[in-house]
């Protein structure tokens, strides 16, 4: 019995050492450094926009969509040029994308839902840009893989997992158990908006770069030198126009916008058949000012042609990304009604 106890005992201690390791590499539960790795590692629902039109998710693929008529499957991202190709056949007709359904959509934390049919899906598209919330942090990436080590007290069992992706992350740190000893196996590395990679040795010296990239970041700088340098440094298009309830996106496909500093700006609408000749070019013009408040107001006039002419407001800048520009018109309780959102073509 006493040479089990010194056994036990010393497989225990060497476990500990094992383990062991400052209190700067130890991730916590709830801790102020878990979370915001949590918001670093959120699912960016923009990049299926060509789908669903809605920043707040993504459709999970495969998926079967029908485009003007046409039944598309769409296997990959690389698929989504399909439905382009179909909306650039025509110039005059309405463009219309429907979803073969059930289909299943993947949120801001990975959960899953299924969505029925068009009512459920319009209902959550509403809800989730009503509450307009983007606690996502875009400035920043983790450089994967990397691992931790994870010591669970129950089994005395030492693991190490490895992740190589966002969603594996996330949902490590979302189900991260206060009883759980989780050391980080440093160094690990980001990487900035601008492609600096930062070496981080440690928690402390990683809740500085996440907080320092945040606060540096693009989108946080409303200033009109921010937009001024994002809408002139490169063509954009139009990635999303929703006119209170309806979403007319497809309407702008073909535009692209060409902002110069001198206020003015060249809109193309291209012609399909290859001749850039026979582009269809429209002139507007463009200013941004600072409100008393602080905030920005950009005025956009492209003339009283449809459909530029729903673009033609003085909108609000509600946020500045390295390549994209968002704006928004509020009703008078200050609710978002109409969003346009440039981007880089």
């Amino acid at each position: 019995m006493l040479s089990s106890i010194i056994l036990v005992t010393g497989c225990r201690s060497e476990l500990d050492e094992e383990i062991g390791s400052p209190q700067d590499q130890t991730l916590e539960a709830n801790s102020k450094v878990a979370d915001l790795i949590l918001k670093t590692v959120m699912n960016d629902g923009s990049g299926d926009n060509i789908l669903d039109g809605s920043s707040c998710f993504d459709i999970e693929l495969p998926v079967t969509v029908n485009v003007n008529g046409i039944d598309v499957y769409i296997d990959s991202e690389e698929d989504f040029e399909l439905i382009e190709e179909i909306f650039n056949q025509l110039e005059d007709d309405i463009d219309d994308l429907d979803f073969i359904f059930p289909i299943t959509i993947i949120s801001s934390d990975f959960s899953e839902m299924i969505i029925e049919n068009e009512d459920q899906l319009e209902q959550l598209i509403e809800d989730c840009e009503e509450e307009d919330e983007d606690d996502d942090i875009e400035c920043l990436d983790f450089q994967y893989p990397f691992s931790v080590s994870v010591f669970d007290s129950n089994s005395e069992l030492l693991e190490t997992i490895t992740f190589n992706s966002d969603r594996e992350l996330h949902d490590f740190i979302r189900d991260l158990d206060e009883d759980d000893i989780v050391n980080v196996n440093f160094p690990i590395t980001v990487v900035l908006s601008d492609n600096t990679e930062i070496v981080i040795n440690n928690l402390d010296d990683l809740e500085d770069t996440i907080e320092d990239a945040i606060d540096d970041c693009d989108e946080n700088d409303l200033s009109e030198e921010r937009f001024n340098q994002v809408i002139t440094s490169k063509l954009l298009e139009v990635q999303k126009y929703k006119d209170n309830e309806s979403n007319e996106t497809n309407n702008y496909r073909d535009y692209t916008f060409d902002f110069s500093e001198d206020g003015t700006v060249l809109i193309t609408l291209e012609d399909n058949d290859g001749d850039d000749s026979n582009n269809i070019i429209t002139n507007g013009t463009w200013s941004v000012n600072t409100r008393s408040d602080g905030g920005l107001n950009a005025t956009l006039d492209f003339g009283t042609e449809e459909p530029l002419n729903k673009l033609s407001n003085e909108w609000n800048v509600k946020k500045i990304k390295e390549k994209r520009i968002m704006l928004d018109d509020k009703d008078d309780e200050g609710n978002s009604k109409d969003e346009l959102f440039f981007d880089e073509a």
